[in-house]
């Protein structure tokens, strides 16, 4: 229990100095989401990264509530995560999607370039 109350005051101690904790939230997120694409040397967008911005916050809920149990709520955990969570899911997101859809271009050019057409339009039987 000493650990959870040690990491209590510390982020209380952050807290006073920073200003407003859901402002916090929003950079530590972004902060490990980028640490994390660094170490691991993944895409943009990676979900291993997300996974562990999740595990971090997720953490942090449980020490928070640990520290904090008779002033704990659920109002407070679910927008902490939220926060936290906003930007790398939107990052995420956007790649995965982005990805996608280069794949499909891709393999439409792919496609597209494995069957000549004549200059009539008419894609021929066989060539010769």
């Amino acid at each position: 229990m000493e650990f959870v109350h040690l990491y209590k005051s510390l982020i209380d101690q952050i807290v006073a100095r920073a200003g407003s904790a859901a402002l916090l939230h929003v950079h530590v997120g972004m902060a490990i989401y980028l640490a994390t694409l660094l170490v691991v040397r993944q895409r943009r967008g990676g979900t291993v990264a997300l996974q562990v911005v999740l595990a971090a916050e997720l953490g942090n809920e449980v020490l928070d509530w640990l520290a904090a149990s008779p002033q704990w709520s659920w109002a407070d955990t679910i927008s902490d995560i939220v926060l936290t969570l906003m930007w790398p899911a939107a990052i995420t997101a956007v790649n995965a999607w982005r990805r996608r859809r280069w794949r499909k271009t891709v393999a439409q050019t792919v496609r597209t370039a494995a069957i000549p057409v004549a200059a009539s339009g008419r894609v021929p039987i066989a060539t010769t």
